[in-house]
């Protein structure tokens, strides 16, 4: 009776300290929708000092009063322009992922000091559900044309590039 009571007990306890993964990923595709010339609301962050502007944020980093209003690659520099990119990546799960947005400038940028050639950033996407990273021009020292380069990364691996012409 005691062996019985302990293969129980032994068999319970297994199964109770199991690990279960109730939801994965899986595999996770992405899809540029659209680009251009951007509207709408955006949160803002700082990365080390320097003005990061990580794309419209509100309601778990999904599109909310963000629209691109002119779908072009150029873009007149000045201030308070913004733009930036739509997109969505798909998977098996509607869950939050880890994406990494980096902005290339054409020239290195200096702001109180701090000389700087591009921002990269960490960010929460969900899946299933379209997001936007865009940029505003804030600042003077933000005034540069030439190309304005977006790259989004997922798991290390570029996923997406697109370009802006800014002049």
């Amino acid at each position: 009776m005691r062996l019985i009571i302990l293969l129980i007990s032994v068999s319970l306890f297994s199964m109770c300290s199991a690990q279960t993964n109730l939801t994965t990923v899986g595999d996770v595709k992405f899809t540029e929708l659209n680009y251009g010339i951007a509207n709408g609301v955006r949160a803002n962050s700082d990365l080390n000092g320097i003005v990061v502007k990580p794309a419209v944020g509100v309601g778990n980093n999904t599109l909310s009063q963000f629209e691109i209003v002119k779908k072009t690659d150029s873009v007149e520099a000045k201030m308070k322009a913004k733009f930036g990119i739509e997109y969505m990546f798909t998977a098996k799960d509607t869950m939050d992922i880890y994406v990494d947005i980096e902005w290339i400038y054409p020239k290195v940028l200096e702001n109180n000091g701090r000389k700087f050639k591009s921002i990269r950033y960490t960010t929460k996407r969900p899946t299933n559900i379209p997001s936007a990273s865009s940029y505003t021009i804030d600042d003077n020292f933000e005034l540069v044309k030439g190309n304005w380069t977006e790259k989004i990364y997922y798991q290390d691996k570029l996923v997406d590039t697109r370009v802006f012409i800014l002049y």
